[in-house]
């Protein structure tokens, strides 16, 4: 009873979720053109976006906006190395360049979002540490999808 009569208030005051978007009567349907639609970041956008409702056409013409993909990197680099000379810690990257078009209208112009995160390596635990490191570059490309669906919620 107690979280029915919460979930109503939260209701009620306007309350929504952070993820969420809502792009009903503002984003119909979108086109994403990239150079590899087999990354992370691209499966995890296209996902989000038929999430809320946003129709995902494989022909531009078709598409009421345009999501272009400029650059969508990811990797990871060396920060610290221990007395043995063998790595300690990494730090996972995701670089994602895009902007948006509605027409022959700029909407956002070629923007970059990025996100870092370290962690420990232990040779001892090659095959987790490295299950870790696609977990943290999975978690980096939700982030980026996440701030690119807020930007867009606001302008849109």
């Amino acid at each position: 009873m107690i979280i029915i009569v919460t979930s109503l208030l939260l209701l009620g005051c306007g309350f929504q979720l952070q993820n969420s978007a809502n792009f009903v009567g503002k984003l119909e349907t979108l086109y994403i053109q990239t150079t590899d639609p087999y990354t992370v970041f691209y499966q995890t956008m296209k996902r989000q976006m038929v999430d809320n409702g946003v129709e995902i056409t494989t022909e531009r013409a078709a598409a009421d906006f345009v999501l272009t993909i400029h650059a969508d990197e990811s990797d990871q680099r060396i920060l610290s190395v221990s007395g043995r000379n063998t790595p300690r810690e990494y730090e996972v990257y995701y670089l994602v360049k895009w902007s948006l078009i509605k027409g022959n209208q700029i909407i956002i112009q070629p923007t970059t979002s990025n996100r870092f995160q370290d962690y420990t390596f232990d040779q001892r635990q090659l095959l987790g540490k490295s299950t870790e490191s696609r977990i943290i570059q999975e978690s980096l490309a939700e982030d980026i999808v996440q701030m690119i669906l807020v930007k867009l919620n606001q302008l849109l």
